[in-house]
């Protein structure tokens, strides 16, 4: 590959799979499937700098405002552009500015709903623009904003799309890339030729919780409080047997149409699948959180009557577990909340720089909370939303929490789904999933967030006999099948260009 005038070579480490990614991005448009840390915003730039080197704009969407930061700031490192020819767009710019602005700016980085917002005003110009970068492209599917993107622009520019996992469903898979015009596949994983010198390996080890005494008697409560409300959901005519809440979720449907119909009785039936839902998570949450993130959990939803979990709460029967729920929790934490011992263990063991990753926003907080009492400088990584009076991060607090990461002021960062996809999370020794979740995509995201530079240690904590199996066992087989279905995919793709 020549190097374009546009680009900083002098920057770039020159990784023949990037070379080689780069290169078939400029002459397809390619879908690129690449672990986290081994360079797709690089590849999108050297392809970019190629494709507008003799004149032309590029557009770069990322799913949310931090990325899109984190974007332009590389594009402005590796290309020689005047800062002000790369241009962040956000929606809080007035519409008339941002025209201005695509007249004005080489590249455009933007959320997808901007975008689309402005794609009326973008076709008068669309034949200016050369290529269009899609970050995160697993998001393509339905009616995301991205799809209609793609579309507007697929006859004009080349579009390059990035992920780190585009899913284990061949059905989506083909689905995402008929709705980004994609021809070309580019996939790279840990055990690819031209990869595997550039990473250090991970060691991935289960560690198995068992359910302590005092809590699996609340648990067996909790289950046949479940099961009576199950029975009585049965008796409308269903068959459920409580393994799925997919399958609980599913029979509303029936239920609002019996309802629509005029029988009054399925009223009842509404309400119960609503306790049976919120039971379910009770549940779920008792035996893969423990009882301290419980009682907060608790705690958050005894006023919240839109779904039921109040009558809950606050009926006669479960009051009587909740009082017994608070005086366990007054116990060491081993008798109730085990997987807060065990991250301690690991994380004093190790010693070393460290992210925790929590499904619930609530066990962020409090694990953070004990980690910080236990002298170990720790801090939670959240969202920016609101939820329920615990106020999200800014952009601007999310910023400074990961400089001080990165530069070793916090030892642990702890944090929910916003620290696994594309933000700019520094590199961690360690990884601790405190609980396995079924997404293959979130999986591999959470993973990729060690080694880096060094080998990376991951440990998922699994507790015995709990849906904390299934959701493992679910992802490393979705992931298997994924890597399978793109291998598949990318040789009928070879096959396709002799025919």
């Amino acid at each position: 590959m020549d190097f374009s005038p546009l680009l900083r070579e002098e920057l770039i480490e020159k990784r023949d799979y990037q070379i080689s990614i780069a290169n078939s991005c400029i002459r397809n448009n390619t879908l690129v499937v690449l672990p986290t840390a081994l360079g797709k915003t690089l590849i999108a730039i050297m392809a970019i700098s190629k494709l507008i080197e003799n004149g032309g704009k590029a557009i770069f969407v990322a799913p949310t405002k931090p990325l899109v930061h984190q974007h332009r700031s590389s594009l402005i490192k590796f290309l020689k552009l005047n800062e002000d020819e790369i241009c962040e767009l956000n929606g809080s710019i007035p519409k008339n500015e941002r025209k201005e602005l695509y007249k004005k700016c080489r590249v455009i980085i933007s959320t997808p709903q901007v975008i689309q917002n402005d794609l009326e005003f973008l076709m008068g110009m669309k034949d200016q623009f050369k290529v269009l970068v899609i970050d995160e492209a697993h998001r393509a599917i339905g009616n995301y904003s991205y799809v209609h993107i793609a579309e507007s622009f697929k006859d004009s520019a080349r579009i390059i799309a990035m992920t780190a996992s585009p899913g284990g469903d061949i059905a989506k898979i083909n689905q995402i890339m008929n709705n980004l015009g994609i021809q070309n596949l580019e996939i790279r994983d840990e055990n690819s030729p031209d990869v595997r010198q550039y990473i250090e390996g991970i060691e991935v080890k289960w560690v198995n919780v068992e359910i302590p005494t005092e809590m699996r008697r609340a648990i067996e409560k909790i289950r046949e409080m479940l099961n009576d409300k199950l029975e009585k959901l049965n008796s409308f005519g269903f068959n459920l047997k409580g393994n799925s809440r997919k399958e609980i979720i599913e029979i509303g449907d029936i239920i609002s149409r019996r309802i629509r119909e005029g029988d009054k009785r399925f009223y009842s039936a509404a309400r119960i699948r609503s306790q049976v839902i919120a039971l379910d998570l009770i549940l779920e949450f008792a035996e893969t959180q423990g009882l301290l993130p419980l009682i907060e959990y608790l705690k958050e939803h005894q006023k919240d009557e839109k779904t039921n979990f109040s009558s809950i709460i606050n009926s006669v029967e479960f009051k009587k577990l909740h009082e017994d729920l608070i005086s366990l929790s007054k116990e060491p934490m081993e008798k109730h909340t085990p997987k807060i011992p065990k991250i301690l263990e690991l994380i004093r063991t190790n010693n070393v720089k460290t992210i925790v990753f929590c499904h619930y926003r609530i066990t962020a907080t409090l694990l953070s909370g004990l980690l910080n009492k236990n002298g170990i400088p720790s801090e939670r990584f959240i969202g920016q939303s609101d939820r329920l009076g615990d106020r999200g991060l800014k952009q601007s607090e999310q910023r400074e929490i990961l400089e001080r990461f990165r530069e070793g002021s916090i030892k642990v960062l702890v944090a929910t789904q916003v620290g696994e996809e594309g933000l700019d999370v520094p590199y961690a020794d360690m990884v601790i999933f405190y609980e396995p979740v079924p997404s293959e995509i979130r999986s591999i995201q959470r993973r990729g967030r060690t080694g880096r530079f060094s080998k990376g240690l991951v440990y998922i904590l699994v507790t015995r006999g709990t849906r904390d199996y299934s959701y493992l066992y679910s992802a490393r087989r979705k992931e298997f099948k994924m890597k399978s279905i793109l291998k598949g995919q990318k040789k009928q793709h070879k096959l396709d260009e002799f025919l």
